[in-house]
């Protein structure tokens, strides 16, 4: 189920990156080539990781 999550937050990141030119359906089900990542699915959970340790970062920075 997080790996799901964090897949969904790659895809989205992903879309907003390309300039939210094609479909988010797409993105988020990896329907789409990959261009560096071997899958679309490892782009988006690469993506996703990075994104959720920034925002984790950007809150625990906040809050303490």
């Amino acid at each position: 189920m997080a790996i799901e999550f964090v897949k969904l937050i790659g895809g989205f990141i992903h879309w907003l990156i390309k300039g939210c030119k094609t479909n988010l359906r797409d993105e988020t089900e990896g329907n789409l080539d990959a261009t560096w990542g071997g899958t679309y699915d490892t782009e988006n959970y690469i993506i996703g990781i990075v994104s959720v340790i920034v925002i984790l970062g950007v809150v625990v920075w906040l809050v303490f």
